[in-house]
């Protein structure tokens, strides 16, 4: 299962909080689960950090988060999913933010669901299951 950044955001938020919701009821439910979130996600993720009122502590929550979970990069499939998927979402009109599509695209190289609140971008993307929480 790759997070997205959304559902990331949300599980370091109720975690940081001592709140039990509902990203963290989700993990409970995926921990015989593979976890995992994309490169991109990192990347949003820390410039999320670098914005923020208070960077060491969203950096400290990141790094914390990114010891539980695998992060997955690109590999030689990328490039070709991500030209086919992008191609049918410009003749469909359909575009979605570039950073979902890296994300989405990522999730289905690896053949893994997305886990995520953005549900209207990411079932765009043909093929990739998409789940939600």
């Amino acid at each position: 299962m790759l997070l997205d950044t959304c559902f990331c955001i949300d599980l370091m938020r109720e975690s940081h909080k001592g709140l039990s919701g509902p990203a963290t009821a989700k993990m409970a439910e995926l921990k015989e689960h593979e976890i995992s979130i994309s490169l991109f996600t990192l990347c949003e993720l820390r410039a999320g950090a670098e914005l923020s009122k208070n960077p060491q502590l969203e950096l400290r929550k990141i790094n914390l988060l990114t010891e539980y979970v695998e992060i997955l990069y690109p590999d030689s499939s990328f490039p070709v999913i991500y030209g086919e998927a992008e191609a049918v979402l410009r003749e469909k009109g359909a575009r979605i933010p570039v950073m979902d599509l890296l994300i989405g695209i990522t999730a289905k190289a690896a053949e893994q669901a997305v886990l995520t609140r953005d549900t209207e971008h990411f079932s765009r993307i043909p093929g990739l299951v998409v789940e939600t929480y």
